[in-house]
């Protein structure tokens, strides 16, 4: 699909490249995925940024389904495609790439319905999109510097909406989340799951007596010793102040139940060196089984918690299991 326009914009977009890209921009590989069926454009546009930096990694696609192939098992930083495809037409190219990876950087080569089209990549998250015969060589370097900017600026908002700021580990909604989707795995399964409830134990008087910024520490240390006991697949989060939650998914028997507990017990029990002084650290437990305890979210929430608060009676560094209408199996 040869085109003067096309070919224009190509060479613009690489001469540019020779004068912005540079090695001071850092080390790290830029990884473009160029989808264009015109041999002598996308020629054109590879040889000049490859002779420019080293870092530069193209991958060439002639036509969509080699180019869902690349996204689908190489790592592509951002891609810059053509909408007319032999085998795809309009926004299907776009609309395919993003489905295989929802958070890569799309910058789209259009010539025709453009305004209607353009609505409609950006409503299905295509970063930005330029006309055919119709961009200067700035606004094409502005539209790929942003559209990457852009790209990373939304993969924070979502990590942060996802995650506890402080501790890394999930927060609250994502853990109700990632619950209610191990309650159906164990559904379809016949398999058991456990959620714990961990509370610190004492952690108003460690914050009380050394400050914030040692509790801070405290949360950030347990956090990190959840998370690289538990098994892939499983979750961990914070819901609270001092509360984290732990999901264990295709939990065999019971005994394997307890002993992650157990397991979970031991790990959460530490010190913390606070200007030359040991802190003992530890946290009491409560834990519920789906389905056998409930099939709901909110209801194992707080049958965990209820199990974790006959915990802490017992005494500091403690599990208990929820049984109704009491709790037991308490274990030190």
């Amino acid at each position: 699909m040869a085109s003067a326009g096309k070919l224009a914009i190509f060479v613009s977009l690489a001469q540019y490249l020779l004068h912005f890209l540079n090695p001071e921009l850092g080390c790290a590989p830029v990884r473009l995925l160029l989808l264009e069926d015109n041999d002598d454009a996308a020629d054109l546009l590879s040889v000049a940024l490859t002779q420019l930096d080293e870092r530069y990694e193209i991958r060439r696609a002639r036509q969509l389904r080699d180019a869902r192939q690349i996204v689908r098992t190489e790592p592509i930083d951002i891609a810059l495609i053509d909408l007319t495809l032999p085998d795809a037409d309009g926004r299907d190219a776009a609309f395919a790439l993003k489905a295989e990876d929802s958070d890569l950087p799309l910058v789209a080569l259009t010539g025709r319905d453009f305004e209607g089209l353009a609505i409609d990549l950006i409503r299905h998250g295509v970063q930005d999109f330029l006309r055919k015969g119709e961009t200067s060589v700035q606004r094409i370097h502005q539209v790929l510097q942003l559209a990457m900017e852009r790209a990373q600026q939304e993969r924070t908002l979502r990590h942060q909406a996802s995650y506890d700021l402080l501790t890394g580990v999930l927060n609250r909604s994502q853990v109700r989340d990632q619950l209610t989707k191990a309650i159906s795995h164990a559904k379809r399964g016949e398999s058991l799951g456990a959620v714990m409830v961990l509370d610190i134990d004492d952690f108003k008087a460690i914050n009380d007596r050394y400050g914030h910024h040692v509790g801070d520490a405290v949360l950030k240390e347990m956090a990190a010793r959840l998370s690289a006991v538990v098994r892939v697949g499983d979750s961990v989060g914070r819901i609270g102040g001092d509360e984290f939650v732990v999901v264990l998914e295709g939990v065999e028997t019971w005994g394997h139940a307890v002993a992650a507990a157990r397991k979970t017990r031991d790990v959460t029990n530490f010190d913390v060196d606070v200007d030359g002084q040991s802190i003992s650290v530890s946290a009491s437990i409560g834990v519920a089984l789906f389905p056998q305890h409930s099939h709901e979210p909110s209801t194992l929430l707080k049958q965990a918690d209820q199990a974790m608060y006959a915990a802490k009676r017992g005494g500091k560094s403690r599990f208990a299991f929820y049984s109704a209408p009491t709790t037991a199996n308490l274990a030190v």
